[in-house]
């Protein structure tokens, strides 16, 4: 094992930072790693400070400088999912978080305000695949797929 300088290894032990370091260059450059088709098979790339280092610095004190510790619950996220991974696209985000900010999410605008399915949901109470299923079965606009609850009654009773 390579001698580490930042003070994160514990008794020759991998830090769970080095190992998520690792994971993401293994990502973008690792052709059997089995996330690489959706990484680095669609152009995602690291940036060269972390790749190589900076100076006397290797590639992962330079990424712990950038980004600093790993705030417990949390892990890497692209900002924008369509570029690579460098400082400027870079932040330790929530599970929640990193679910929103997927590519094949789907998202609304409603009254100038934009949230994933997902966001929208959590909202107005409405499921997820119901609101999906309205858009794209019924034709609805997004603010009645979202907010538009639908009163149903057994069949061969009255409602009204």
């Amino acid at each position: 094992m390579t001698t580490m300088r930042h003070g994160y290894a514990k008794r020759g032990k991998r830090p769970a930072i080095y190992v998520q370091f690792m994971n993401m260059k293994a990502r973008c450059y690792i052709r059997s790693n089995k996330d690489y088709p959706r990484y680095g098979g669609i152009g995602i790339t690291v940036c060269e400070r972390w790749l190589s280092g900076e100076g006397s610095k290797t590639g992962f004190e330079c990424f712990l400088e950038d980004m600093g510790p790993k705030p417990q619950g949390m892990s890497i996220d692209r900002i924008d999912s369509t570029k690579g991974y460098g400082p400027d696209n870079c932040r330790w985000a929530t599970h929640e978080q990193q679910a929103n900010n997927r590519r094949s999410n789907h998202t609304l605008t409603i009254d100038g305000v934009t949230k994933t399915v997902a966001q929208w949901s959590r909202v107005s109470g409405i499921g997820p695949k119901t609101i999906l299923y309205r858009l794209k079965h019924m034709k609805m606009e997004p603010r009645d797929a979202v907010f538009t609850k639908l009163s149903w009654t057994k069949k061969g009773e009255n409602n009204g």
